[in-house]
């Protein structure tokens, strides 16, 4: 009975020590990590496995750490888009994004990517289209509000309840271990 006692305590912390460990993270985006483009990039889209703060965010910068501009980030479960005022020129890209996942812990993470679309020859245009004067469009472009990210603490409420349930269990199962070995003697 003490051995089943001692394989009971030891599978509860095996199980809880693999619950804490789960965090949420990137499982895909578009365009990709080191994906090399040959088209106009009008948008970033990023796909995590788990659901997602809406307070969540993601930054672009050019190779000259120039941050370019994302229009209204939107975050959909866990998805998170936001598109560009303008395609995207050639060059390296580096995506910085920062949630805070289903468990309540703060995330973040950095790839890049390139962009590199041919030269494109410069079209021949007709005297007609020429003539016709383009009118301004106006757009309205949302800016993103960057909200303050908590600093977690080291331990987060929920690793501190799986902690004491821990300790409760060990403290449970070694009272009852003691109680069975006073019996048997």
């Amino acid at each position: 009975m003490k051995k089943n006692i001692v394989l009971l305590t030891i599978l509860l912390l095996i199980i809880s020590a693999n619950s804490v460990s789960a965090h949420t993270g990137l499982t895909s985006s578009s365009p990709a990590d080191g994906e090399g483009i040959a088209e106009d990039v009008h948008e970033i889209e990023l796909e995590f496995n788990t659901k997602i703060e809406t307070t969540s965010t993601v930054k672009v910068f050019n190779e000259n750490n120039e941050e370019i501009s994302v229009g209204a980030i939107q975050v959909n479960e866990n998805m998170m888009t936001g598109g560009f005022l303008s395609p995207l020129s050639n060059g390296t890209y580096t995506v910085d994004w920062r949630i805070i996942g289903a468990d309540g812990h703060p995330i973040q993470g950095t790839y890049s990517f390139i962009v590199n679309q041919a030269e494109l020859e410069d079209p021949i245009v007709s005297e007609e289209t020429q003539e016709i004067p383009a009118e301004p469009i106006e757009e309205a472009v949302e800016k993103s509000v960057e909200q303050p990210v908590e600093v977690p603490s080291k331990i987060a409420s929920n690793d501190v309840l799986v902690i004491i349930l821990v300790v409760l269990f060990t403290i449970a199962g070694g009272f009852f271990g003691w109680i069975i070995g006073r019996r048997q003697k």
